[in-house]
């Protein structure tokens, strides 16, 4: 609540000053290239198991996410102080999932005789953040800055679905959840134009509900074939470059 009440002020404090300096505000557009880290990452847990009564476990510390691409804006204004801008950002990022081990791990335990195929979705992500942005001119050409923002996440994990053969063995999907996050990154400018930017995004460990639906065929001791999923967690964080102009009002 603390951080959301943060963000809150941040906002309204710099979208006063954008109005007030309207002449100076710029927004910076790009597209994103999305490297995930730590658990959002892993393809596969030491809890990753074949369970009897609740299908496929995939493990609690992985993501299987994969590389991803995105796209994003932001509005950057002065804030008064030399070099400091007040930045409200907004961005939308897909990572694709890798489930090569998990499903050479499902197989292994279903037997060779089993033609078991995961087809898993993708990873949606809409960051959106405020913060401040510092920037130091070398020269009239190059510009670094450095940047550090926090806000809300709101995020889908992907859908979960197991074939043996043309049977759907179980059908995973899940909601839209939101939670909060933060972001800090280093850039260059050329000319104050064109941008170059390498960041590192946390997005916290998210819980997310959703629906199963699941075959005795594979699954004989299951209570029931649907089954609602209830707050499973994932934490989710990532290394992502930009590329983008930045476009003066």
């Amino acid at each position: 609540m603390r951080t959301y009440l943060l963000v809150l002020i941040i906002t309204i404090v710099g979208v006063g000053n954008a109005f007030s300096q309207g002449s100076d505000l710029a927004i910076h557009m790009f597209g994103i290239g999305s490297f995930p880290t730590a658990d959002y990452g892993k393809d596969i847990a030491d809890d990753t198991k074949l369970t009897r009564r609740y299908g496929f476990n995939i493990g609690e510390n992985i993501g299987l996410a994969d590389f991803g691409y995105g796209v994003g804006a932001e509005l950057v204004t002065p804030v008064g102080i030399r070099g400091l801008q007040w930045i409200f950002s907004a961005k939308a990022i897909i990572n694709g999932t890798n489930t090569e081990s998990i499903q050479s791990d499902f197989r292994s335990e279903l037997g060779d005789s089993v033609d078991l195929t995961l087809d898993y979705g993708q990873w949606l992500n809409f960051p959106v953040m405020t913060g401040f942005r510092f920037d130091h001119l070398f020269t009239h050409t190059y510009t670094v800055y450095g940047i550090l923002q926090a806000g809300l996440n709101f995020s889908k994990m992907p859908s979960r679905k197991a074939m043996v053969g043309d049977l759907t063995v179980e059908d995973a999907s899940f909601e839209f959840a939101r939670d909060y996050g933060f972001e800090c990154g280093i850039g260059l400018l050329l000319n104050q134009r064109y941008n170059f930017g390498l960041r590192y995004m946390s997005l916290r460990t998210t819980r997310y509900e959703g629906t199963k639906k699941m075959s005795e065929v594979i699954f004989p001791e299951i209570f029931s074939r649907e089954m609602a999923i209830l707050g499973e967690k994932r934490t989710i964080s990532m290394l992502y470059i930009t590329f983008g102009i930045q476009l003066f009002k």
